[in-house]
């Protein structure tokens, strides 16, 4: 992985960051191929149960796409950004471990499509500020964040933030429930670790299985959601550590999940 993202492991927690600060972070070619190699680093880690995704330095998590290499752009890689996503796919194909954002600035454009398709709960530092910004370099974006945010916030403020480019902070992203916490920038990561080390010390099965089934449920309609997650909610209940939760209330004392 190259120096431009910065993968550490803390106990059962993976920590990936993005790491051009001098460029707030913003996500050419070696930043993205970074944070794909990172995530498929922690997915195939069995000690791995949580992962932290943040930006180095105190004032972005990611400013987007590098405006400067998409000016150099030239007509003949039109083709290959045409159909989205690409060969490769996103970010974090078929990755059910749970993500955590610490978000410690600026989050505009091609970050608001990474948070929105990577991440399930987000920490956001006081000083954040998020922007759907390709409405003002002229295109409408080709990420998912379009399709999610509707999703993920009312619709109604959703579409302010994507049709008119707004710039909007952390106060307003958590009344929309687009963030779960805003804490002061000292605290971000420090509080996305924190909740990811609170999630790693659940049953690591039992807590992909959520997220998948949430995650293939929201493309389902409603009774197919349901069947999809007792399914997979009848398959945890054969697990070792579904007989160690039960066992441990019974003795009075914390579960130890193995993840077996």
């Amino acid at each position: 992985m190259a120096n431009e993202v910065l993968y550490e492991a803390d106990g059962h927690v993976a920590i990936i960051t993005m790491n051009r600060p001098e460029k707030h972070n913003a996500i050419n070619d070696a930043v993205g191929e970074g944070v794909r190699e990172g995530f498929m680093k922690a997915k195939v880690d069995r000690n791995i149960r949580a992962v932290v995704l943040t930006g180095a330095g105190e004032r972005a998590f990611s400013a987007g796409a590098d405006l400067i290499r998409m000016a150099q752009r030239e007509s003949g890689d039109f083709g290959d950004s045409f159909w989205w996503p690409r060969s490769q796919g996103g970010w974090a194909d078929d990755f059910y471990k749970p993500v955590i954002a610490a978000i410690n600035g600026y989050c505009y454009a091609a970050a608001m499509n990474l948070m929105c398709s990577t991440t399930d709960i987000r920490v956001a530092s006081d000083t954040a500020t998020f922007c759907y910004a390709e409405i003002l370099r002229g295109f409408s974006g080709a990420g998912p964040a379009i399709a999610l945010l509707p999703r993920q916030a009312p619709y109604a403020l959703a579409m302010e933030w994507l049709l008119t480019g707004k710039v909007f902070d952390a106060q307003e992203a958590h009344r929309a429930g687009l963030v779960n916490e805003v804490v002061p920038l000292s605290r971000v990561k420090e509080r996305a670790v924190e909740v990811a080390q609170e999630v790693s010390k659940l049953a690591p099965i039992a807590v992909r299985a959520i997220k998948e089934a949430v995650v293939r449920g929201l493309s389902m309609d409603v009774p197919n959601a349901m069947r999809l997650a007792n399914t997979i909610g009848v398959l945890t209940r054969y697990t070792e550590d579904a007989r160690e939760g039960p066992r441990a209330f019974a003795e009075k004392r914390p579960p130890v999940y193995k993840g077996r």
